[in-house]
C-alpha cells in the first residue's frame, strides 16, 4: 500500500508507536541477556516487534517490514526454545533495533525510510536461522560491503518483489488477498474460494495474560461503538465522507493490528477486507455515499461484535463464528468496484438462474392460500429461534451457578415469548407446552426453590419445545408448497449427507434453483454446502436473512427430527446463530468495561488528600501520646479544642475524598447513548417508518455502575417508541403530523438525581385501550379497571405479559420487556414514570441516583424502629393537627397550601404496632414520586444523614417497600424505604 494515500495522522501515530515499541524492546533485551531463561521477557520483546512488523507492512515500509520480520522470526525461535539466548544473538537484535530506530527517524524527518543498510543484518539473521555460521561471522562481512556495493543494490530490489514483502502480512490472514485479486476474479457461488476452508473450532489466542486480553476486549468495544457512530454519521451526512472515511479506516486498522497481535485470525482477516474496501473509497475509486456501503460495513461491525463475544478471557480461548460470507461480499465489492447492500445480496441468492425464480411466486401464493403470511412465518421462525438460543445460554449459565436470578428471569421471558408467538400463529400445542414450562419456572423462582434441581427437567422440556417448533415450522412450509419443493425431491437423499443440519437456511436455496439449469451444478454446490452455511450467521440483524429461511424446508430436515435426542443435540449446533451470540455478547459486556479512564488531575488531587489525611492522622497520634505521657497535668480545655479541630479537619478531608472518588467513578451517559443512533436507524428501516433520533444532554454524568446497567432498559423503551409509538407515514400525514417521526433521548440533572427521558411524537397511550387489554389478558378484573384513573391505566404497560400490540413482530409486541425495565430501574434505586397524551406524544422518565454507594437520607422513627427515607424523594416535612384530616374516597387527606395531599400512616404500611395513643400533632414526611405527592405519618423526625447503601442479600430477598439497608455508627442496621414502591402500596394498586 502506497503511503501517498495514507492520512498523515496515521503516519504520525505510527512514528509515536514505533518509538514506544523500540523503547520497550531495548531495555528488555539487555535484561534478557542477564536472565536468558526468562520467557516472560521474551514475550515482552516479541509483542512490540510483531506490532512493528505488522504496522510497517500495512504502511508499505518494505525495508522496515523485512527487517522486523526477520527479527520476529529469530525471537519466535527463542520463545519456542529451539535456540538458546546468546550474547551474539542479542547483539544482532540490538543492531536491528538501531537500524529500525534510524528508519523511524528518517520517516519523521524526511517522510521516507531513507537508505539504511539492512541486507547484511538480514543475511546474518538468515544464517543464524539456518544453523549456519555464528553471528560472529558478522564481523567479517562488515568490511566487505565496500568492495561489493553493486551486488547489494541488485539484491535489494529482488527481495522486495519476491515473496518476502508479501510474506510479512501473511501471519495476519488475508493481507495477500489483494495482491492475488486478479486471479480469483471469475469465481462463482456464495463463498469466495479463498474463504471456503474455514475452521470454526475453538483455539487459544496468543495474548500475554488475562489483563492483556481484557484490554483488547475493552478497546474492541470502544472501536465498535465508534464504528457504529461513524457509519450512521456517514449515512446522514455523506458530504463529509472524506473525514468520516478516514476515521472509519483508522478504527478498522487499529482493530486489525490489535487482533493480529493476539492471533485472532477471523477478526484480523475480516478487518483487513473492510480496510481494503475503505481504502478504495478514500482514494475516490468507489462512491462513499452509496447506501450499500453503510449497510455492508454495519454488517461487518455486527460480525465483529459476534467474534469479540466469543472470547473467553479466563481461558484465553476464542470460539469463532463464520466470516466467510461477509468477507466474500467485501472482496466482491473491492473487485467489482460496486457495492451491494446485504439485503440485495440476500435477495440475489435465489436468482442466479432466471427459470427457477418463477415458481417462487406461486409458492408464496400457495403459502398465503394456506392461511399463513410468509412474512409472519419468517418472523415467527426468527423470533422463536432467537428465544431458543437465549434458553440455551441461560441453562448453560445456570449449570455453572444455579443462583443467578437474572438468567432464571431470562429463561422465563424467553418461554413466555415462545408461548405468545405460538399463540399468535395458532400453534396451540407449542403454546400450551411453553406455557406449562414457563409456569414451572415462575413457580420455582417465586417459591425460592433452588434451580439446580430443575436443570435436567428444563433441558428436557426445552428440547421437546424446540423439536415441536421445528416440526410445526416444517409443516407450515410444506403446506405452503415452496417452489423448491418439487425440484428438491430427486436430490433429497444426496442432500442429507453433505448438509448435516448445521445451518440449512443458506445453502438450501443455492442447489435448488440451479438444479433445473444444469445437473452438475447441484453436486458442485452440495460439497461446499456445509461451509457456506455458517456464512449468513454473522448477519443476524439483517431481516432479509429470513427470506432464505423457507429454503430450510428441503426435506432432509424433518426426517432427522424423528429422533428427538439427536435432533436436540444437532439443534444446539444448528441454532447457535448470531441471535444467541448476541445474547452471550450482551451478558459479557459488563465484563468488558472493567476499567475506567481517569483525568490525571483527579489522581493528583487524591494524592494531595491522602497527604492531608496522613498529617491529620499524625496529629491524632500526638494528642493520644500527650494524654498518655502527661496524664493529670494535661490542660483539658486545650486538648478538647485540639480534638475538635482535628476532627473537623478529618471530616473535611473525608468529605473531599468522598467527593473526588465519586467524581472519578462518574462517566458521561454518552457511553450508553452512542449505541442508539444505530439502533434507531436499523429499527426505522425494519419497520418501514421514517424516524429521527435527537439526543440531548449526552455530557450528563452518572456513576459507572449505573451507566453499565441502564443500557438494556433504554433499548426496550426506544424499541417500543419506534414500534408502538411512531405511527406509519400515511397515518401521520392524515393526523397533520410530519411524515418523519421523532424520538428524543435526553438526560439532565434533577436535584441529586439524573433524569433520562425517552419521548416520541407518536400516537400516545390510550388509557381506555389499556384497560380493555388488561381485562382481556386477565391482568386485572373489570371492576378494578373501572377504578383506575388514566395515569394508573397507562402504568399497566409495566405489568408482566402485558402487550397492546395487535401483531407480534421481531421488534416488540410479545408482552415481555417493559416489566423488566421497571425491575431493572428499581434495582438501581430509581423509578420510571409515564406521561402521555393520546394522539400527541408519550414520554417515559427514568429517575436515577447519581451513585449507588452513598446517599443523603432523612432518618425517622416509626413503631420504635429507625428508618431511612432517601432525601431526593422528600419534598418537605411538616406538622399537621389530627383534627385537620378529612376523608376522600375512604382515604385520609389534608389540604396543604391549597392542594389536597393524601395521608397514610407508615406504621400501617409496614404492618408495625400502632402507637397506644394517637397524637394531636402528626409528624409528616411528604414524599414525591414524579409529580405525585404523598404524606407519610411517622412517630418522630430525626436528622439528615449520609448513609452507605447495602443490599438486603439473597436470604431476605425482595421486600416490598424496602430498597436496602445501612449500618449506623453504633453498629445497628437501619432499613431504607423505597418511596416509589411505598406510593404504589399506599394507593393499593401496585402493579
Amino acid at each position: 500500500m502506497s503511503q501517498d494515500f495514507l492520512d498523515p495522522e496515521i503516519i504520525t501515530d505510527f512514528i509515536l508507536e514505533a518509538k514506544e515499541h523500540l523503547e520497550t524492546i531495548e531495555p528488555n533485551l539487555l535484561e534478557l541477556e542477564k536472565s536468558p531463561e526468562n520467557l516472560a521477557l521474551l514475550n515482552e520483546i516479541f509483542r512490540p516487534m510483531h506490532s512493528l512488523k505488522g504496522a510497517s507492512g500495512f504502511l508499505g515500509l518494505n525495508t522496515m517490514n523485512r527487517l522486523a520480520h526477520r527479527a520476529e522470526n529469530i525471537l519466535d525461535e527463542l520463545r519456542k526454545g529451539e535456540m538458546g539466548v546468546t550474547s551474539e544473538i542479542m547483539d544482532v537484535i540490538l543492531s536491528v533495533t538501531d537500524a529500525l530506530r534510524q528508519m523511524v527517524d528518517n520517516l519523521e524527518m524526511e517522510g521516507s525510510e531513507g537508505n539504511v543498510e539492512v541486507d547484511e543484518l538480514i543475511a546474518v539473521i538468515d544464517r543464524i536461522m539456518t544453523g549456519g555460521a555464528a553471528p560472529a561471522a558478522s564481523a567479517a562481512p562488515q568490511p566487505e560491503p565496500e568492495p561489493a556495493p553493486q551486488p547489494a543494490p541488485e539484491a535489494a530490489p529482488e527481495p522486495e518483489p519476491t515473496a518476502e514483502a508479501p510474506a510479512e502480512p501473511e501471519p495476519a490472514p488475508a493481507p495477500e488477498a489483494p495482491a492475488e485479486q486478479s486471479a480469483p476474479e471469475p469465481y462463482d457461488g456464495d463463498i469466495h474460494p479463498e474463504f471456503e476452508d474455514e475452521n470454526l473450532d475453538p483455539y487459544t489466542l496468543t495474548a500475554f495474560g488475562e489483563s492483556h486480553l481484557n484490554d483488547f476486549l475493552e478497546e474492541a468495544q470502544d472501536i465498535v461503538e465508534n464504528l457504529n457512530a461513524g457509519l450512521v454519521s456517514l449515512e446522514k451526512e455523506p458530504e463529509a465522507w472524506a473525514d468520516t472515511t478516514n476515521d472509519l479506516f483508522r478504527y478498522f486498522h487499529n482493530l486489525k493490528g490489535n487482533s493480529g497481535i493476539i492471533g485472532f485470525k477471523e477478526l484480523n482477516g475480516l478487518t483487513h477486507e473492510a480496510e481494503t474496501l475503505l481504502n478504495r473509497v478514500r482514494k475516490g475509486e468507489m462512491d462513499a455515499s452509496a447506501q450499500g456501503l453503510v449497510d455492508l460495513l454495519l454488517l461487518v461491525v455486527d460480525t465483529i461484535e459476534s467474534l469479540v463475544a466469543g472470547v473467553d478471557t479466563q481461558s484465553g480461548t476464542v470460539t469463532p463464528v463464520s466470516t466467510a460470507g461477509v468477507k466474500t461480499r467485501l472482496r466482491r465489492a473491492v473487485e467489482s468496484g460496486t457495492i451491494e447492500s446485504p439485503a440485495e445480496a440476500e435477495s440475489e441468492e435465489p436468482a442466479p438462474s432466471e427459470e427457477p425464480a418463477a415458481p417462487a411466486e406461486p409458492a408464496a401464493e400457495e403459502s398465503a392460500g394456506e392461511g399463513f403470511d410468509p412474512d409472519d412465518v419468517a418472523i415467527f421462525e426468527s423470533a422463536v429461534k432467537q428465544q431458543l438460543g437465549t434458553v440455551r445460554v441461560a441453562l448453560d449459565k445456570l449449570t455453572g451457578n444455579p443462583d443467578q436470578s437474572e438468567y432464571v428471569d431470562a429463561l422465563y421471558r424467553a418461554l413466555v415469548t415462545i408461548q405468545n408467538s405460538s399463540g399468535y400463529m395458532g400453534i396451540e400445542e407449542v403454546q400450551t407446552y411453553a406455557q406449562r414450562t414457563a409456569a414451572l419456572v415462575d413457580q420455582a423462582r417465586s417459591a425460592g426453590i433452588g434451580f439446580d434441581a430443575l436443570l435436567d427437567i428444563m433441558r428436557q422440556e426445552t428440547s421437546i419445545i424446540a423439536d415441536m417448533v421445528e416440526k410445526e415450522i416444517q409443516q407450515i412450509k410444506s403446506q405452503g408448497g415452496q417452489a423448491t419443493g418439487p425440484t428438491a425431491e430427486p436430490p433429497a437423499p444426496a442432500a442429507k449427507a453433505p448438509a448435516p443440519e448445521k445451518a440449512p437456511e443458506a445453502p438450501a436455496p443455492k442447489p435448488e434453483p440451479e438444479q433445473p439449469a444444469a445437473a452438475p451444478k447441484p453436486e458442485q454446490k452440495a460439497e461446499p454446502a456445509a461451509k457456506p452455511e455458517p456464512a449468513p450467521k454473522p448477519a443476524p440483524k439483517a431481516e432479509p436473512k429470513e427470506t432464505p429461511a423457507p429454503e430450510a424446508k428441503a426435506a432432509p430436515k424433518p426426517e432427522p427430527k424423528a429422533e428427538p435426542k439427536p435432533a436436540g443435540d444437532e439443534k444446539k449446533a444448528a441454532t447457535a446463530t448470531a441471535a444467541s451470540q448476541a445474547a452471550v455478547q450482551s451478558q459479557q459486556k459488563p465484563k468488558v468495561s472493567s476499567t475506567i479512564r481517569v483525568d490525571h488531575e483527579k489522581l493528583d488531587h487524591l494524592m494531595n488528600l491522602i497527604g492531608e489525611l496522613i498529617i491529620n492522622r499524625n496529629r491524632f497520634t500526638m494528642i493520644a501520646r500527650n494524654l498518655e505521657e502527661h496524664g493529670e497535668q494535661i490542660d483539658v480545655a486545650e486538648t478538647a479544642q485540639n480534638l475538635v479541630e482535628t476532627t473537623f479537619a478529618m471530616a473535611r478531608i473525608s468529605d473531599d475524598l468522598q467527593d473526588t472518588i465519586m467524581k472519578v467513578r462518574m462517566v458521561p451517559v454518552q457511553t450508553v447513548f452512542s449505541r442508539f443512533p444505530r439502533l434507531v436507524r436499523d429499527l426505522s428501516r425494519k419497520s418501514g417508518k421514517q424516524v429521527e433520533l435527537i439526543m440531548e444532554g449526552e455530557e450528563t454524568e452518572l456513576d459507572k455502575s449505573v451507566v453499565e446497567v441502564i443500557g438494556d432498559p433504554l433499548v426496550h423503551l426506544i424499541r417500543n417508541s419506534v414500534d408502538h409509538g411512531i405511527e406509519p407515514e400515511e397515518q401521520r400525514i392524515k393526523a397533520n403530523k410530519p411524515a418523519k417521526g421523532t424520538v428524543w433521548l435526553r438526560a439532565y440533572y434533577r436535584g441529586n438525581s439524573v433524569a433520562i427521558e425517552i419521548e416520541d411524537d407518536g400516537k400516545g397511550i390510550d388509557p381506555e385501550k389499556m384497560r380493555e387489554v388488561a381485562v382481556k389478558k386477565g391482568i386485572i378484573s373489570a371492576d378494578e379497571a373501572k377504578n383506575l384513573d388514566d395515569r394508573e391505566a397507562r402504568e399497566l404497560i409495566f405489568a408482566p405479559g402485558f402487550s397492546s400490540a395487535e401483531k407480534i413482530t421481531d421488534i416488540s409486541g410479545r408482552g415481555v420487556g417493559m416489566d423488566v425495565v421497571r425491575t431493572n430501574i428499581k434495582n438501581l434505586k430509581g423509578s420510571v414514570s409515564i406521561t402521555s397524551e393520546t394522539g400527541k406524544f408519550t414520554r417515559f422518565t427514568l429517575i436515577l441516583p447519581l451513585t449507588l454507594a452513598i446517599i443523603d437520607a432523612l432518618m425517622v422513627k416509626v413503631g420504635g424502629d429507625t428508618y431511612a427515607i432517601p432525601l431526593d424523594a422528600v419534598s418537605e416535612t411538616t406538622k399537621i393537627e389530627t383534627k385537620r384530616l378529612t376523608e376522600v374516597n375512604n382515604r385520609k387527606a389534608v389540604t396543604l397550601r391549597g392542594q389536597v395531599l393524601g395521608i397514610i400512616s407508615l406504621c400501617e404500611m409496614l404492618e408495625l404496632p400502632p402507637p397506644e395513643k394517637e397524637p394531636d400533632i402528626l409528624s409528616v414526611v411528604v414524599i414525591q414520586d414524579g409529580d405525585r405527592r404523598l404524606g407519610l405519618v411517622v412517630d418522630r423526625l430525626l436528622e439528615r444523614q449520609e448513609i452507605v447503601i447495602k443490599p438486603l442479600g439473597a436470604y431476605l430477598g425482595d421486600q416490598k417497600g424496602i430498597s436496602g439497608a445501612t449500618i449506623m455508627g453504633d453498629g445497628s442496621v437501619v432499613l431504607i424505604l423505597d418511596p416509589h414502591e411505598i406510593y404504589l402500596m399506599a394507593t393499593s394498586k401496585a402493579i
